[in-house]
C-alpha cells in the first residue's frame, strides 16, 4: 500500500506548536512528508527556510494549498469566478517559484473544480498530482455544520483518479479526456460509514475519527483497523491500494470539536503514524511523497482501469458489507444487508459536465457533486419509505404472494476481475412463502467496461416443482441533494418507442415480449435501459406522481423448473444529441 502523509501549517500560536509536534512525528518515523503551503506561508521567510530544510533533510515534498486572496471577496478558492482562479493561481505558483526557485509538482484544496484544474494545468504545466476533491463530503456534513459548509463533492471515488476534463470527479475515459493531473480525495474515508453517516467522522484522520466517538480514551483500534481495510484493497486491485493521512494542526489542540484532552488526541495521532511505520518495515506500506505517489500510480493503473471497494462495517460490528466500483461508465454501490441491491449509482457514462463558482453555466454554483440516478441514503430505499424510493431489487412471486430480496440480508462471496471487468457474486438467499414453498437464489453481478451491468439471478433449488415469477426492478431519479428535481423532461421509451413524457401522474405502460425499456433524463444528459438478455414475459416503464418522483423500470419473468438462471442488463449511456 502507498502512503502519504501531508503537513499544511495554520497561524496561531497553539496551531504552529501542533505543527512542529506533526513536523517531528513524522521525521521520527522516517517518513517523508508532504507540505502544502498556502499564499501567505509562501511569502514567509522563516517558514521557507523551515521546508528547505526539511525537504533537503528528510526527502519531504513542497507543495501548493490553494488559497483565495480576497480580492474576489473572499471565500473558498472553488467558488470564486474563474478568473479569479486564473490570478489565485498566478499568484500562487509564482510565490512557489520566487520561494524555491521551481515550479511545484503537487497542488491541492478541498475541492479542484475542472476549471480550477484546467487553470492550474495551463499556467504550470508541472503539475502532476492534486488534491481535488472530499469523497461523499455534502449534504450531511452541511446539515452536520449547521448549515454552513458549502463544500459539495459527493458522487467521486475514495482513492486516486483520474478527473476528467469536463468534470473534476468523473473518471477520464481516455487520454483525451484527461485533465492531466493524478487526483486524491482529501482524506481515506470509511466505505460503510462514510456512505451512511457523516463521512467527515469516519476517515484516515484520528481528530475527526474522535467526533465521531469512534475511540474509547486512549484506545483507538478504529484508526487502525481502517488502515488495514485500505491495504486490503490491494486483493481487489492488481496489487494497488492508497491511504493517506492529512490532519491540520488545530485538530491536535483546544479543539470544541473533540471532547476527549488534548493528550489523548496528540497521542492517537502518534500512534497512528506509529502503526504505518510497523507496516513499513515490514515492507506492507510504502512511503512517498504526493508527486512520487503520482508518477506511480500512472506508471501502474492506465486511465480508464476500474477500481473496486469492498468494506466491512469496522465499528459497530453490524456484519454490513459494501462493494463499490468506479470506473469512467458508472460508480455504483452494492448494499448487501439489502439483498445486494444497488444502493448508489453516478452515471458517469452521461458526462454530465460541471464547474463551480458564479460563473458555473448551469447554475448550481455550489456543485462539484456528480448527479446519481439512485441514492437510497437521500432518497429513500426499502426499509425506511412507506412504499419505496431509488433503489434496484428482484420481487418474487409465488400463488397471491410476493416478497422482496431487499427484505433479505446477504454478503459477499467472492469478488473477481478479469482485465477491466470486474464480478462480484453474493451469498445465496433462501425465500419461503407463507404456504411453505421455497426457493434458493443467488445474485452475480458483472460490471462490464463501458456501460453495462450484468445482473444474474440463478435459481439454485426451489422446494418443489411450482413455478413462480421473479420482476428486476430499477426505481430511479436524478439528484444532488435529498430534494426533488423537476422530472418534467424525462421521457420513458419501451423498444425505441417514445410512451410518455414524465407529467406526474403515476402512468404506467406495459408491454409482452418486449427487448428493452429506458428512461432518458436531459438534466444529466443519461439514458437508464434495463434489458432482459433471457426471454421475459412482459417489460414495463412507470412514471410516479409529486410524492414519489421516480420513474420505474421492469422486467418480468416466468420461472419453471427447468429455469436455471436468468440475466438482465442495466445499461447506462448518453443521451443521444
Amino acid at each position: 500500500m502507498y502512503f502519504n502523509l501531508f503537513l499544511r501549517p495554520h497561524r496561531g500560536e497553539v496551531k504552529e506548536r501542533m505543527y512542529e509536534l506533526q513536523r517531528k512525528a513524522g521525521h521520527d518515523f522516517g517518513f517523508k512528508s508532504t507540505i502544502f503551503l498556502g499564499l501567505d506561508f509562501l511569502k514567509d521567510p522563516q517558514m521557507i527556510e523551515k521546508c528547505k530544510h526539511d525537504r533537503d533533510t528528510y526527502g519531504d515534498e513542497i507543495a501548493v494549498w490553494l488559497t483565495s486572496d480576497g480580492k474576489a471577496g473572499g471565500g473558498q478558492v472553488w467558488l470564486i469566478r474563474k478568473e479569479d482562479k486564473k490570478r489565485v493561481v498566478k499568484n500562487s505558483i509564482d510565490a512557489f517559484i520566487e520561494a524555491f526557485g521551481y515550479a511545484p509538482k503537487s497542488v491541492g484544496n478541498y475541492v479542484m473544480d475542472a476549471d480550477l484544474i484546467e487553470v492550474v494545468k495551463e499556467y504550470c504545466p508541472e503539475v502532476e498530482a492534486c488534491v481535488a476533491g472530499c469523497f461523499e463530503e455534502g449534504v450531511k456534513v452541511f446539515h452536520g455544520c449547521n448549515n454552513s459548509w458549502y463544500l459539495f463533492s459527493e458522487g467521486m471515488s475514495w482513492g486516486p483518479w483520474y478527473p476528467s476534463k469536463t468534470h473534476s470527479i468523473r473518471p477520464a475515459r481516455n487520454e483525451n479526456d484527461w485533465a492531466g493531473v493524478v487526483a486524491v480525495p482529501h482524506l481515506s474515508r470509511d466505505l460503510v460509514l462514510g456512505y451512511e453517516n457523516r463521512n467527515d467522522f469516519f476517515a484516515s484522520h484520528p481528530a475527526n475519527a474522535q467526533r465521531g466517538l469512534a475511540n474509547e480514551g486512549f484506545s483507538h483500534d478504529y484508526d487502525f483497523n481502517l488502515c488495514d481495510q485500505y491495504r486490503m484493497q490491494k486483493d481487489f486491485n492488481d496489487g494497488m491500494s492508497y491511504y493517506q493521512m492529512h490532519v491540520s494542526p488545530g485538530w491536535l489542540s483546544r479543539n470544541f470539536n473533540i471532547i476527549d484532552p488534548d493528550e489523548i488526541t496528540q497521542k492517537l495521532y502518534i500512534e497512528t503514524l506509529e502503526y504505518i511505520a510497523e507496516l513499513r518495515d515490514k515492507g506492507e506500506v510504502e512511503v512517498v511523497t504526493f508527486s512520487e505517489f503520482a508518477s506511480e500510480y500512472k506508471n501502474k493503473v492506465p486511465i480508464g482501469k476500474a477500481t473496486v471497494g469492498f468494506a466491512k462495517d469496522i465499528l459497530m460490528g453490524s456484519g454490513k458489507q459494501y462493494y463499490w466500483v468506479f470506473d469512467p461508465s458508472y460508480r455504483v454501490l452494492i448494499d448487501t444487508f439489502q439483498g445486494g441491491s444497488i444502493g448508489d449509482l453516478r452515471a458517469y457514462a452521461g458526462e454530465y459536465a460541471a464547474v463551480t463558482g458564479p460563473d458555473a453555466k448551469n447554475g448550481r454554483y455550489h456543485y462539484n457533486t456528480y448527479p446519481y440516478v439512485i441514492q437510497s441514503q437521500y432518497r429513500t430505499g426499502y426499509k425506511t419509505h412507506s412504499v419505496d424510493g431509488a433503489r434496484t431489487t428482484l420481487i418474487m412471486t409465488h400463488g397471491n404472494e410476493s416478497l422482496d430480496m431487499c427484505a433479505y440480508n446477504t454478503s459477499v462471496e467472492s469478488i473477481s476481475r478479469t482485465d477491466n471487468n470486474c464480478q462480484l457474486v453474493l451469498k445465496p438467499v433462501v425465500v419461503e412463502f407463507s404456504d411453505g414453498f421455497t426457493a434458493k437464489l443467488q445474485t452475480v453481478y458483472d460490471f462490464e467496461n463501458g456501460g453495462d451491468i450484468r445482473i444474474t439471478r440463478r435459481i439454485l433449488e426451489t422446494s418443489d416443482d411450482a413455478d413462480f415469477k421473479i420482476q428486476e426492478y430499477v426505481k430511479a431519479t436524478y439528484g444532488f441533494t435529498e430534494y426533488a428535481e423537476d422530472m418534467k423532461d424525462v421521457t420513458l421509451y419501451c423498444d425505441g418507442e417514445k410512451v410518455m413524457d414524465y407529467t406526474y401522474r403515476n402512468i404506467e405502460f406495459k408491454k409482452q415480449g418486449a427487448k428493452t425499456v429506458w428512461a432518458e433524463i436531459p438534466e444529466i444528459t443519461t439514458r437508464v435501459a434495463l434489458i432482459p438478455k433471457t426471454n421475459a414475459e412482459e417489460l414495463s416503464v412507470r412514471e410516479g406522481n409529486l410524492f414519489s418522483p421516480f420513474f420505474t423500470l421492469k422486467v418480468n419473468y416466468n420461472i419453471s423448473k427447468n429455469t436455471k438462471e436468468v440475466e438482465t442488463w442495466l445499461r447506462l449511456s448518453k443521451t443521444q444529441e
